[in-house]
């Protein structure tokens, strides 16, 4: 099936069947410069959802577009490059705070990116984690820290799109205002994009998303 013309990043009818009697069925764009936020009940697939379009999990049925090529002309090399997956809980890695942010560069695929000092003080200074931190055990730190440190591990990798999984969860108000702010900022900087799963309505007051895309709970008849 051939995309329409001009599209930056789509998914058509993604559907994945769960072990009970419900699936996901969902379609949706998001263009260059935009965010999009899926919202939903608990069971509705939205984090299913969200790694289907980061190739870590099989869709049973569907087709994904970026650039207007169909997903399957990428390696998963090239996707994952590009297309960068942030867990709701926070991967911490072994070591300091600096070694976890530097990880991504030793991974196959980001091969050829190079690790840019200033990019890490940036985001580490706007989202409210002073640099001294950098020499820091990863395993001190906070849920609402860890949570920064993982988002700024994939910002400074700089791909084309961020898939998010409730990036605020563990985060107080004022820092999820911070946090969110920083996203719609890294989105509109380069006319890249993000996709955002979130349960909270506040969420939406601080970015500026593109459309949302609701997922209900699907039960097989």
């Amino acid at each position: 099936m051939e995309t329409k013309s001009g599209s930056f990043f789509r998914f058509e009818k993604i559907y994945r069947q769960f072990d009970t009697n419900r699936y996901l069925e969902e379609s949706a764009e998001v263009e260059a410069g935009s965010i999009l936020i899926v919202t939903g009940p608990s069971g509705s697939g939205k984090s299913t959802l969200l790694k289907i379009l980061a190739r870590l999990m099989k869709p049973d049925s569907g087709e994904v577009y970026w650039h207007d090529k169909n997903w399957l002309a990428y390696s998963p090399v090239q996707w994952r490059s590009e297309i960068q997956f942030v867990s709701q809980k926070p991967i911490i890695f072994p070591g300091s705070i600096k070694e976890n942010l530097m990880l991504p560069f030793s991974l196959k695929n980001n091969k050829g990116k190079k690790v840019n000092t200033e990019l890490i003080l940036y985001y580490m200074d706007k989202t409210g984690l002073p640099s001294q931190m950098l020499s820091q055990e990863a395993k001190t730190l906070s849920g609402g820290e860890a949570a920064r440190v993982a988002l700024i591990r994939a910002l400074i990798t700089e791909p084309d799109i961020l898939l998010l999984d409730e990036p605020t969860a563990f985060l107080d108000n004022e820092t999820r205002i911070i946090t969110l702010e920083t996203i719609d900022e890294w989105v509109k900087e380069q006319n890249r994009a993000a996709i955002i799963v979130s349960h909270q309505e506040e969420d939406l007051k601080h970015l500026n998303y593109q459309e949302i895309l609701h997922c209900p709970i699907r039960k097989a008849v």
